[in-house]
This record gives C-alpha cells, sequence and structure tokens, in this order.
C-alpha cells in the first residue's frame, strides 16, 4: 500500500502532499513548514503513544494545551478550525489514546545538538514546553547509553573518513556522565569539538540505537543531516541511509543541501541507462566494504517534494520534483527547488566573459 500523508491549513503550509517512496526527500527554503509538515506526520502515525505521554491531557478536550505541548510552546495558533491531516486519503479523528506504547517514527530532528549540554544528554525534564520529537530524541540517546556507554559509535566511526581515529566514550566526571572524545590519545572536551562533531555525533548515537527497536518502526524522518558537514561527509552519511533501506524501513529527509538529491540523480541517471546498481560505488573515493547496500537499489523508489512558497499569498504547497530533470521547463524541476539556482546564475554570468 502507498503512503501519502496530506496536511492542509497548518501555519504556512497551505496544502502539504506527499506520496512517500522508499526515500523520500523533501527540500525548501527555511520557513516553509518542513518541520511541521514531518512533525504532524509522526503525530498522526504515533498519535496514541503520543497521547499515551501527555496523559493529564485529553486532545479531544483541550485542543489548544496539547498543540504546545506537542509543537512546542506557543505554537498553538498555528492550528486553526480549518488545519486538517489526511492519511492514505482519509481524514484523521482526535481520538482518544488506544493502548500502543511503540513508535511507528523514528524521528531525528535538526535541534539535536541541544540533546546534549556541555557533552552530557538531557533528560526529558531538561525542557519545558518544547517540541515532542526533541523530548523523545534525548528518550532515544539516553537509552542508547544506558545499552553502549562503553563503546559509542564504535563499529559506525569506521564509516566517515573525519571520524577516523577517534574514540568516544561517556566519563563520569563532577557529576553526570559526560561524552568525551579522544584523537590520537588526546582527550578532547566536549566545548572543543567541531560543529561537525557536534551535529553528527547525536545523529550517529540515534541511529545506532535505532536496529534495537527496528521491528517496530516503518518510516525513519533524518532533518537536516548536512549540518556542520563536508560534502564528503554527507555522501558517507548517504551510505548510512542505503544500508537502512536495505531493512525495509522508509527513509524520509528533509535538507537544504543539494547533496543528497546529486546522490538520488545519480542512481534514477544509472538506472535509465541500463547500468548495474554497484555502479554507484564510483561516486565515492573510498573503499565500501559491504557492498550489499546496493543490493536492489533500482527496485527501490525514490520521491522530491518541494515545499514551494506561493508568490504572492507566501502560503506553501508542495511540487512532486521526483524526476530531478534538469532539463525540464518546469524551473522548480530543473532547478530542484532552487537548489542549483545560484551555480546556473553564476554560471550564465561567466559564460557571457
Amino acid at each position: 500500500m502507498k503512503d501519502r500523508f496530506k496536511v492542509t491549513n497548518l501555519g504556512p503550509i497551505a496544502e502539504a502532499d506527499v506520496e512517500f517512496g522508499d526515500l523520500t526527500i523533501l527540500t525548501g527554503p527555511q520557513a516553509t513548514g518542513k518541520t511541521l509538515f514531518l512533525e504532524s506526520f509522526k503525530l498522526v502515525k504515533d498519535y496514541s503513544n503520543i497521547c499515551l505521554y501527555y496523559e493529564d491531557i485529553d486532545p479531544t478536550h483541550n485542543f489548544e494545551a496539547f498543540w504546545d505541548f506537542f509543537y512546542g510552546d506557543k505554537m498553538r495558533e498555528i492550528v486553526t478550525k480549518d488545519t486538517s491531516f489526511f492519511l492514505n486519503n482519509q481524514k484523521f479523528e482526535y481520538l482518544r489514546a488506544l493502548n500502543v506504547s511503540w513508535d511507528f517514527v523514528y524521528y531525528i530532528p535538526a535541534q539535536r545538538s541541544l540533546a546534549l549540554s556541555e557533552g552530557r544528554i538531557k533528560t526529558p525534564e531538561d525542557f519545558i514546553n518544547s517540541p515532542y520529537v526533541l523530548i523523545k530524541f534525548c528518550n532515544y540517546l539516553q537509552k542508547y547509553t544506558k545499552l553502549f556507554s562503553k563503546h559509542i559509535l564504535k563499529d559506525t566511526i569506521k564509516n566517515f573518513d573525519f571520524l577516523k581515529n577517534v574514540d568516544i566514550s561517556m566519563q563520569r566526571s563532577a557529576g553526570s556522565p559526560r561524552l568525551e572524545m579522544t584523537i590520537n590519545k588526546q582527550t578532547i572536551p566536549y566545548m572543543a569539538w567541531s560543529t561537525g562533531q557536534r551535529e553528527i555525533t547525536p545523529l550517529l548515537m540515534a541511529l545506532d540505537y535505532f536496529p534495537t527497536i527496528r521491528k517496530k518502526i516503518y518510516f525513519i524522518v533524518i532533518e537536516e543531516p548536512e549540518l556542520g558537514l563536508h560534502p564528503r561527509a554527507i555522501i558517507e552519511f548517504m551510505m548510512t541511509v542505503l544500508k537502512i533501506m536495505q531493512t525495509g524501513t522508509k527513509v524520509i529527509i528533509s535538507t537544504h543541501s543539494s547533496t543528497p538529491l546529486d546522490f538520488v540523480w545519480t542512481i534514477q541517471h544509472l538506472k535509465e541507462k541500463g547500468a548495474k546498481p554497484s555502479e554507484l560505488a564510483k561516486m565515492f573515493d573510498f573503499k565500501i566494504k559491504d557492498k550489499t547496500v546496493f543490493d536492489n537499489l533500482f527496485e527501490k523508489t525514490f520521491k522530491t517534494y518541494y515545499f514551494a512558497p506561493d508568490k504572492k499569498t507566501k502560503k506553501v504547497y508542495t511540487k512532486d520534483i521526483s524526476s530531478l530533470d534538469v532539463f525540464s521547463e518546469d524551473e522548480d524541476i530543473a532547478s530542484w527547488g532552487g537548489m542549483s539556482l545560484s551555480a546556473d546564475r553564476a554560471g550564465s554570468i561567466v559564460s557571457r566573459f
């Protein structure tokens, strides 16, 4: 069965309608509602479990308080009487929670670095009226460190060149355990980590924890995996995405980087030309140990949607740009939702001289 989710009249979104593939990429300018859309998808898919978490609030009678708790403090105004959610063309109705104590959507938010405070993993109690997905993310990291405190990212680190010769561990120092990084026997305190190291560490920790609960997860949402990363590291990360896809879990990525789109375009182009999936390995300049990540790759579905603000009303509508056809007469498709627009303009200017 195809998985389709539609949101109408939510914050800046007039209508966002997305049919998910095995890998779905959402792109568009800042503040166009991509996060709201994904949070809402999480809400509808995991509504029962979310209601159990906020057991003192009955959303059927106290909508305003529920929205503040779920989307974050003072966010109730984005939801109006005209706001609607549709899952597979069926309108979502607010019912009391069922006794479901697991998630179907594993959500890694863009604010993931906020889950760490000077190397200490925050608890849900550290957040007051913060978005539910961030609170839940902290819960994932807490559970992960209890399971793997002595072997944090031990094997995962090997997949990233810029993390080679790096060891990350939990050390108890003056109170709560804190993350420490050791590079060539030199200890680096958390506050001295690079932006990329601070961003990717909680992301990879969450992905390391994912296999322990994978059997119950249908979707994994990863917001802005490119934060703080060099384009090469983003490509290395896309290998991790392929591994997740091999488990049968559908991956949804929101991004402001063209690199994931380059990746998908290459896959689609190779498929059209009748190449073997393993040819994708040439996109990488590092040795790929596990080439099973390319198995059945051309049988997977890839979808890309552009969250496009209307020039007059500024309201946002989604456009399916999955073809990524650079020769399309539709500028949104040809420019990949504006991703390549600056490069095209620069090339046009330079070509005059």
